[in-house]
């Protein structure tokens, strides 16, 4: 089941965003995403839009979820355990019908994140090192140069 956040949500999403994010993100410490967890809560999920997904109903627990703010797709998270069954795929197909022209930012070391936005067609469209954890960030969008050429990177601080 595919349905909008609710604040019963909230203890769940926190969960699966910390679980997933320590096993995607190995090369930063996890007690940076535990030390994160707090400003999830409070500052990003409250101003982002939310869907989640329940891959089996009977349980009741939530699988995966994104999160846009505006039209960039600040956050897609599928639960370790739910992974491979297409469900990161299925969301970002709805959050492609929700915002088209949607942009996201994902670290270059999270080389399977990488590349499954490349196969869902996004380039890369920017570089950028993240200061908190000093990492290089990847911003990834639909845009495209002449000819459906990836647009040239450039790296911004």
């Amino acid at each position: 089941m595919i349905r909008p956040f609710c604040n019963d949500d909230m203890d769940a999403v926190i969960r699966l965003w910390l679980e997933a994010s320590v096993q995607a993100h190995f090369f930063i410490a996890p007690e940076y995403w535990e030390a994160e967890a707090a400003d999830m809560r409070e500052l990003y999920l409250p101003v982002s839009d939310e869907i989640v997904v329940h891959a089996d109903d009977a349980t009741g627990e939530v699988d995966a979820f994104f999160a846009f703010v505006d039209t960039f797709l600040a956050a897609l998270f599928v639960a370790p355990g739910a992974q491979g069954m297409g469900l990161g795929s299925r969301l970002f197909r709805i959050a492609r019908r929700m915002h088209p022209d949607l942009s996201l930012c994902v670290y270059r070391e999270n080389e399977r994140a990488v590349a499954f936005y490349r196969k869902q067609g996004l380039s890369v469209l920017e570089r950028r090192v993240e200061r908190k954890t000093g990492h290089e960030e990847l911003i990834m969008g639909f845009a495209q140069g002449p000819a459906g050429e990836e647009t040239p990177a450039r790296t911004v601080d």
